[in-house]
């Protein structure tokens, strides 16, 4: 190899991993953003359910339609039975993460969502049979344990706290799933064409929740320019945009990098939340989230030094 391709090929390989960074940070203040956005819309301007089933329905347009500018592929016969047992986990995800703002906190909210890595090797532990050493179960239990300072926390300020704050847990728990479920097919199709069968399955299952909306549209019986946007911004940003750039930015930078973005998440919505005044800041919550970081890391480093 001659200079000058070794040094296109350095160049190459910053531009990658510029672009991969990027695009981990800015899904990043997406999420972060998500958070506010949700707290601000959830019951005030639009209910849970019609919050969910905008982002879904929204999000399965724009990527139906951006499948329209890429190759198409074909799905193997095996691969439709995680297809859709993704899809039902996105539901899940999206629903009852739409819930949890009836109650919860934001601040809250995202702190629990942090625990997510440690329950995809929890299932993968016991679904998948994957050995977990005594370090990876040690930091399980650590980040348990500030997942349920937040939940106890959070409930004895308020009783109607706690219910969101579980609602949160079960969204974990789905999004986890989901994560498990969809990562073989990840490594065989590309994005676009992944998750628009993904987001159509997802569509097709929250059908009967159209039932149960109320009779007039919350937004549409009284719209304004604020509710609009955020709505729109829901649904562009933190559904469609963070879905898409999530699995390349993981190839350009790899997993572990982009994980640690994700702790950025809180301490958006907490900046944010903060000063909008639609949240306060509690004792718990930064102590919740060492924690949780902490039992993430220790099993991290688990996982590093086994592969070591």
């Amino acid at each position: 190899m001659t200079p000058i391709e070794t040094g296109k090929t350095i160049a190459a390989r910053h531009n990658t991993l510029f672009v991969g960074n990027l695009l981990a940070l800015s899904a990043s203040i997406c999420w972060g953003l998500n958070e506010p956005a949700n707290k601000i819309l959830i019951p005030d301007w639009m209910t849970a359910g019609e919050v969910a089933l905008a982002r879904i329905f929204g999000a399965t347009i724009l990527i139906w339609i951006a499948s329209l500018f890429v190759k198409r592929e074909k799905i193997e016969r095996g691969d439709w039975k995680y297809i859709i047992s993704s899809a039902l986990m996105m539901l899940g995800f999206v629903y009852v993460f739409s819930l949890a703002f009836n109650t919860a906190s934001p601040i809250d909210i995202a702190i629990i969502l942090t625990f997510q890595p440690m329950l995809v090797v929890l299932i993968n532990t016991i679904f998948r049979h994957k050995k977990a050493s005594g370090l990876e179960w040690a930091g399980m239990g650590i980040a348990l344990a500030g997942a349920l300072i937040v939940i106890l926390a959070g409930g004895n300020l308020d009783g109607g706290r706690l219910v969101g704050d579980l609602f949160a847990v079960v969204c974990a728990v789905s999004y986890a799933a989901y994560l498990v479920l969809i990562e073989g097919p990840s490594h065989r199709y590309g994005t676009v064409n992944l998750m628009k069968w993904v987001f159509l399955f997802t569509a097709i299952m929250s059908l009967p929740l159209l039932f149960t909306l109320p009779h007039h549209i919350t937004l549409l019986s009284n719209p304004k320019p604020e509710p609009l946007l955020l709505i729109g911004f829901i649904i562009l940003f933190p559904t469609f945009y963070c879905y898409l750039v999530t699995p390349p930015s993981i190839k350009m930078v790899g997993s572990d990098i982009f994980s640690l973005y994700q702790y950025l998440v809180p301490v958006i919505t907490t900046i944010v939340s903060v000063l909008l005044k639609i949240d306060s800041f509690h004792w718990y919550q930064p102590v919740s989230f060492v924690v949780i970081v902490g039992g993430v890391l220790l099993s991290n480093y688990a996982k590093t030094r086994a592969k070591g």
